[in-house]
């Protein structure tokens, strides 16, 4: 197979070759959005650049890139929607800052970098990076690790042991803005799901944990029976993950809270399978603010500003360079409740 090349990358994207070119010398006239849909489609295929240099050799004040490492494994089934507006922001603060960026997609489950070695991965050179985004979840060792050699910033990922600065979401609000629309539309039985993914993934319990705060704050009983697939030793299949939430429907269970928008669209074509209309039988909200493919519901969820989370990455991984010992940081952004066509009323039997 041949190597990828920039005329592939602009035929795909249908830009010109000029444009794709500019993208990788970070011409001050390039569009930051194309620039990153350049850079995402160039890591995606496996095209490996040389960054632009000076005359002069590279030192610590000189390194002008910024490395976005991205924990997605190539036969990812959730969406790379939000890490494609966190890049569109890390490309527009960077041009804007004069810096230049790579992105590496990675599997975080396979992706432990020593920490000793100078390289993180495998076949490129780190010797000119200056600083590191982490977009999604890694192992916390891996993270660890990177720190030791560059100034760090976290996108959407509050470790629980790692002291790294994080740009990540509000979780407690956006769960409350979807509990509150449930309990005002008159669902009293709420459940709370979540997929299990390669690395531990701290968001889905903090959004677990947000789910049983309003719970008690709603004056509604607390169930486990209605919490599925969230203990360390739960794997259960998604097919039979739809079957569980069937069957309770059929109990009268009327509303459930996804922990992210990729697994309510999944769950709302499973449930078909299972006689189950969505919002009709059975009310389903995801959260993310990802947008639907063709054909499908627009879910209830809590629309992030992903663009802004990008943005913020920037910013506050420069503080980090000029203050390197500087405490940490976890700036949480605030989203937006988002009404789709996937809630409604409970019907009766499921208030009784």
């Amino acid at each position: 197979m041949p190597k990828p090349n920039q005329k592939q990358i602009a035929d795909q994207l249908e830009l010109s070759r000029t444009t794709v070119s500019r993208c990788f010398t970070n011409h001050p006239k390039i569009n930051p959005e194309t620039r990153s849909k350049v850079f995402q489609l160039a890591a995606e295929l496996g095209y490996s650049y040389s960054i632009q240099r000076n005359a002069h050799a590279k030192t610590d004040s000189t390194r002008n890139t910024i490395a976005i490492i991205v924990g997605i494994e190539k036969s990812a089934t959730q969406s790379k929607e939000p890490a494609a507006e966190i890049l569109n922001g890390i490309s527009e603060k960077a041009a804007a800052e004069g810096l230049e960026i790579e992105i590496h997609y990675v599997d975080p489950s396979k992706f432990l970098p020593s920490s000793r070695s100078r390289r993180i991965i495998k076949g490129v050179s780190c010797l000119h990076w200056k600083g590191v985004v982490l977009v999604y979840d890694f192992q916390e060792e891996a993270v660890s690790n990177i720190m030791a050699k560059f100034p760090t910033v976290s996108a959407l990922e509050d470790y629980d042991d790692v002291d790294v600065d994080c740009i990540g979401q509000d979780q407690v609000r956006g769960i409350s803005r979807i509990m509150q629309h449930l309990h005002e539309l008159g669902h009293r039985r709420i459940g709370f799901l979540s997929w299990k993914y390669p690395v531990h993934t701290p968001w889905v319990e903090r959004r677990l944990g947000a789910y049983v705060e309003n719970i008690y704050r709603l004056g509604l009983e607390l169930d486990t029976d209605l919490i599925l697939n969230l203990k360390p030793d739960e794997q259960t299949p998604l097919d039979e993950l739809a079957a569980q939430v069937a069957e309770r429907a059929n109990q009268g269970v009327s509303a459930w809270v996804c922990a992210a928008d990729h697994q309510a669209y999944h769950l709302i074509d499973q449930l078909k399978t299972h006689g189950i209309n969505v919002p009709e039988d059975c009310s389903v909200t995801g959260y993310d603010g990802q947008p639907p493919t063709e054909g499908t519901q627009q879910v209830t969820t809590i629309r992030m500003p992903f663009k802004d989370i990008g943005i913020s990455c920037i910013s506050s991984l420069l503080r980090k360079m000029k203050h390197p010992v500087a405490s940490r940081r976890n700036l949480q952004v605030s989203g937006e409740l988002l009404i789709g066509s996937t809630t409604a009323a409970p019907l009766q039997r499921a208030i009784a």
